[in-house]
């Protein structure tokens, strides 16, 4: 953890140790994926230059996910900060320009959300002014609503806010197929990971093999971007 208040902007790393992890997330043998995402996470934030907080459970205080991740918040804004980038680690697909497009736009009075598949975001960026604690805790944390609720509460306060790409998480087995299709946008270490745990649990090897054709089939006809086909 590091920080300091001579920049007005920081981000906030709320995750999970990777033991922590394994306990919660249903994916077997997942120890080192969820080290690895750790450790991109924390890779990714220290290229963009920008003082930084982790907040793992050892941090975090509160009884719900809600009131952990509003007092992590407010704690960064009581350090003197005037506008904050919150992340995950379970969002592979999460680069470094995504933080530096976020902290542009942040500069420019706007406020930022990333939207992953599952409804809820893998980036929020927001201004000191614009966050309500008692509201922010009160928010469908963990519900595929919560990103919808989350934008309704900004447009009631007028705050403009800004969408960067849609990304995927990782919640669960499941989410590695779909962030298979987009090995090209991983780092090799994270692919590798997520190919060995699809092709070493005999439940999905069917589904992953299914999953592996129709997805060359595709590949064959469209070169393109493949964040360009989520919406």
């Amino acid at each position: 953890m590091q920080g300091t208040n001579k920049h007005n902007l920081a981000i906030l790393i709320f995750a999970l140790t990777a033991q922590e992890e394994l306990k919660r997330k249903k994916i077997n043998s997942g120890g080192d994926l969820f080290n690895a995402l750790s450790e991109h996470s924390l890779k990714i934030v220290a290229k963009s230059g920008l003082p930084y907080f982790h907040y793992t459970e050892k941090e975090q205080e509160g009884d719900t996910f809600g009131e952990r991740f509003t007092n992590a918040i407010q704690s960064v804004f009581n350090r003197g900060y005037k506008q904050i980038i919150t992340i995950g680690n379970d969002s592979p697909q999460l680069k470094a320009s995504h933080i530096r497009k976020a902290a542009k736009l942040l500069a420019n009075d706007k406020s930022v959300l990333g939207p992953s598949a599952d409804g809820g975001f893998y980036l929020m960026g927001m201004h000191r002014e614009n966050f309500n604690a008692n509201r922010f805790k009160d928010l469908p944390w963990q519900t595929s609503s919560l990103r919808r609720q989350l934008k309704k509460e900004f447009s009631t306060a007028q705050i403009d806010i800004v969408q960067l790409d849609r990304l995927f998480d990782i919640d669960n087995s499941q989410d590695l197929y779909s962030l298979a299709k987009f090995a090209s946008q991983l780092s090799y270490h994270i692919s590798r990971i997520i190919r060995f745990l699809i092709a070493t649990t005999p439940t999905f090897f069917k589904i992953g093999f299914l999953l592996k054709v129709q997805f060359q089939s595709k590949s064959h006809h469209n070169r393109g971007s493949p964040l360009l086909h989520l919406e």
